[in-house]
């Protein structure tokens, strides 16, 4: 059995699997900042600072060295002849945000919902979020001389920004049921309701849907398809037991009644049919006690939800 299904990860860290045998002189400097910043060893504003520091640094230099390139636009040809690549002479801060998110996506999967861990990834996040705005340099200079060079703007984080949604889209392969899984839902659903990434469509909400490929016929599979319902209602419930995001589901589902496309996974026929699933494995003796104690908490949170939007 794989050590990781053991349940001795409830509470504790999984192996965090941050760095890989690619790692360049460029990705394991970020990687040892992350890994500092999840162990307690970095404040997350420190963190914030740093890599703003860094990144905002390295691209300014970068540009100053591109403008007194004889051709910024080529390559010489003593570069040529040396294998030299223009996309390792240009600033290209995009690259360090790509590095700084997947790993980030990485590490989400480690920890238990609110772990401190946890905490430090957000709060990170938050902190980059609330740094001054500005711009920094990436690529090519323009060939007209008039035009300013290319800039991308620093932290506006929300939504989908420079597509960091997709790292957690990329990294989902590897997170496996239950607790990894577990871990990675709690994270994407507090990134999503804080506003700083928008993983909703990534959901396991979407897996305890009865229309869900992955939902198992119980009457064809009674031993493993209550275990295997069970394992994707352990994340799907990190985005309703937990009272900010209940919240938050519940007032992106009432925005629409229905929706069909790929990547949508609000509305209130959805929200209904989440309320009957937890209310069904909660009284279904076929499901495991912790399976039926955490789809119980998260019925209850729905029906606190629904009473206090009643109320207001």
């Amino acid at each position: 059995m794989n050590p990781e299904y053991s349940d001795d990860f409830e509470d504790k860290p999984l192996p965090l699997k941050l760095y890989s045998e690619y790692d360049d002189e460029e990705d394991l400097p970020i990687k040892k900042r992350l890994e500092a910043l999840v162990n307690g060893d970095m404040s997350p504003s420190q963190a914030a600072i740093d890599f703003d520091t860094t990144i905002t640094e390295v691209t300014n230099r970068r540009q100053k060295e591109m403008m007194k390139r004889p051709d910024p636009q080529a390559l010489t040809p003593e570069e040529r002849a040396q294998g030299v690549n223009m996309y390792d002479l240009v600033p290209n801060p995009r690259l360090a945000i790509h590095t700084i998110f997947l790993s980030i996506a990485r590490l989400c999967s480690a920890f238990p919902p609110y772990h401190p861990g946890q905490n430090q990834i957000v709060e990170f996040l938050e902190a980059l979020r609330a740094l001054p705005r500005h711009e920094v340099y990436t690529g090519c200079p323009s060939e007209d001389p008039n035009e300013p060079y290319p800039t991308v703007l620093l932290w506006p984080l929300e939504g989908n920004w420079e597509a960091v949604a997709e790292l957690f889209d990329y990294e989902i392969t590897s997170c496996y049921p239950p607790y990894r899984w577990r871990n990675y839902n709690s994270a994407m659903a507090r990134l999503t309701c804080s506003g700083l990434v928008d993983c909703g469509f990534l959901s396991s909400l979407d897996d305890i849907l009865l229309s869900s490929d992955e939902y198992p016929d119980l009457q064809k599979r009674p031993i493993d398809g209550p275990n295997k319902i069970g394992n994707f209602m352990l994340g799907a419930a990190q985005w309703i037991m937990w009272s900010d995001e209940c919240h938050y589901v519940y007032q992106q589902c009432k925005k629409v009644e229905s929706v069909s496309g790929l990547r949508q996974m609000w509305s209130m026929e959805r929200w209904r049919e989440w309320k009957h699933q937890f209310a069904f494995v909660a009284g279904d003796e076929r499901f495991v006690q912790k399976y039926r104690e955490v789809a119980e908490r998260s019925h209850r949170q729905m029906l606190i939800c629904e009473s206090e939007d009643t109320a207001e």
